[in-house]
């Protein structure tokens, strides 16, 4: 997924460079999203977080393996970016 404008901003916000964007871009496309026991897609997770929730998870997993954030009603989103990592 290719990074828009705003994105690049929120997420120098919440303390991410312009160099990790790179990586998060290329992590969108390497991690597995689970929702209620369930492989979701991508523009799924964005949909039930909301783009900025969305963003701060997949920046992390980018980094970190792994993340998990909750939706509007506080149901568990995970992200799993290991096969990022394997290749």
């Amino acid at each position: 997924m290719k990074l828009s404008k705003s994105d690049k901003e929120y997420l120098k916000e919440i303390g991410y460079s312009e160099k990790d964007f790179s990586q998060i871009e290329r992590a969108t496309g390497k991690t597995d999203y689970m929702y209620q026991r369930k492989r979701i897609g991508q523009q799924k997770a964005v949909e039930l977080l909301g783009r900025k929730n969305y963003l701060s998870g997949i920046a992390r997993s980018a980094f970190h393996f792994t993340a998990c954030r909750e939706t509007q009603d506080g149901k568990p989103v995970y992200f799993n970016s290991m096969r990022f990592f394997r290749d």
